[in-house]
């Protein structure tokens, strides 16, 4: 894995991973913050919403336009200041208003980050490498939702149950990530101070072998580092789809809701494990604070295992395949959390905690490396903050709708909707295909 496009997405791993370390982190420090804060059921699950995603509602679709037009390099600036103010906000919040403004700055902010990183994902590697690129920069979400009640717990534990501390002193961690990005990360690989001709090849090579992109194209951005877009005028850059255009490109065929609308039902099943089962496994199992910190980062490695071997098989595999495979894996392991009772034996939840997660992670990365593909460079931006705010809407409710059931009615029922949701995001993930129109309107917009 030698040349400049591995170093961006290592950065995109770690941008990714940051921000999804500090919602679990959040997410598995709940229990104690709503006990010190004194927060109801409901409190905890509107918090969490926010957290994940209510914001980003209104302002996916937003943001993907803005990164469209300033770039993926400025617009991933964003989501690292809503990672600072985050950590500092909840670190000083005393009450549950300051608790609450901190995490509605970082949910406006972060809302950038989906868009961000898998357009550099689509921008820096060709069709045939973009899905391991995917899988690497996925396999951030498990990897950093493991790694962080392994570290987020012994914190609280070594600052003697005062999550004040443990979150102020991830504030720091923004500020090298910064300075790598400014560096290192550009919107397209010709622009890269960095680049070499050989490795520009080996990402244009589909673009090269079907005579949209010359040599001679090559060789002038890479003397200039200047835009393919702007040297051969056969390819459309972002700033030529106006937003007519690409909204209408979107929503152009009934097969494109599985793309658009599917990310998020899959997103809210990814929330009944990241974000819930912390407090599932505190409020309804009785787990003390270790206990739940074990559990959780056992089943959360599992998921990045999911997301690594999912990278893997697409190199290989047809996409929508794994993607079918994960959705069913995931309804297999979900079915059984709707007849657990308290004081069943741990042998049995971790094995099914750990499948369902595996399953999910198994969907993402072929996700968004076909959702590159079906869409096009030129209007990926929109498409992928289009998709995000599905993504927010379900990371917003998702929590929020579990645990009210749970407070209401009970937990079981709480599951039941979850499985539910495995079964539509099944149907969504099996109506996905590329028809002819859609390749046509894809030409289009990308070369005329």
């Amino acid at each position: 894995m030698k040349g400049q496009r591995w170093v961006v997405d290592a950065l995109t791993f770690l941008l990714f991973g940051f921000l999804l370390f500090e919602l679990i982190k959040t997410a598995v420090l709940m229990p104690t913050i709503s006990k010190q804060l004194h927060l109801s059921l409901y409190q905890t699950g509107l918090l969490l919403g926010i957290f994940a995603g209510g914001p980003g509602i209104i302002m996916g679709f937003v943001g993907g336009n803005i990164v469209d037009k300033i770039g993926a390099r400025y617009g991933g600036l964003f989501p690292l200041i809503a990672f600072t103010v985050v950590t500092v906000g909840i670190g000083l919040s005393s009450t549950y208003l300051e608790l609450a403004s901190a995490i509605i700055i970082f949910g406006v902010f972060e809302s950038f980050t989906n868009t961000v990183v898998y357009k550099l994902t689509g921008n820096w590697f060709g069709k045939h490498e973009r899905g391991l690129g995917a899988g690497v920069t996925n396999s951030a979400s498990p990897f950093f939702t493991f790694l962080a009640p392994a570290v987020a717990i012994p914190l609280l534990l070594f600052f003697h149950n005062n999550f004040h501390d443990v979150f102020l002193l991830f504030a720091l961690f923004s500020i090298p990530l910064i300075i790598l990005w400014i560096i290192f990360i550009y919107d397209r690989p010709e622009q890269s101070r960095f680049i070499t001709m050989g490795e520009l090849q080996t990402i244009y090579k589909d673009e090269m072998q079907s005579g949209l992109i010359s040599q001679e194209d090559l060789d002038i951005a890479i003397k200039k580092h200047i835009p393919l877009d702007s040297i051969n005028k056969k390819i459309k850059g972002s700033n030529s789809i106006t937003f007519k255009q690409a909204f209408e490109y979107l929503f152009s065929s009934k097969e494109n809701l599985g793309l658009i609308l599917g990310i998020g039902v899959m997103n809210l099943v990814w929330a009944s494990y990241s974000e819930v089962l912390p407090t599932y496994f505190s409020d309804y199992l009785l787990y003390s604070t270790s206990t739940l910190g074990l559990f959780t980062t056992i089943t959360y490695f599992s998921g990045f295992l999911g997301a690594v071997v999912s990278g893997i098989l697409t190199m290989r595999y047809n996409k929508l395949l794994i993607m079918k495979i994960g959705v069913i894996v995931s309804l297999i392991a979900t079915i059984p959390l709707t007849f657990i009772d308290p004081g069943v034996s741990s042998d049995i939840i971790l094995p099914i905690t750990a499948i369902g997660f595996f399953g999910i992670l198994l969907y993402f990365p072929p996700f968004f490396s076909y959702t590159a593909e079906y869409f096009g460079k030129a209007v990926l931006g929109r498409a992928l903050g289009l998709q995000y705010s599905f993504i927010a809407l379900a990371l917003a409710f998702g929590p929020t709708i579990m645990l009210d059931l749970a407070g209401i009615s009970s937990w079981k029922i709480s599951y039941l909707f979850d499985t539910i949701m495995v079964v539509v995001a099944i149907i969504l993930t099996f109506t996905v295909k590329e028809t002819a129109k859609m390749r046509e309107l894809k030409a289009k917009l990308e070369a005329e």
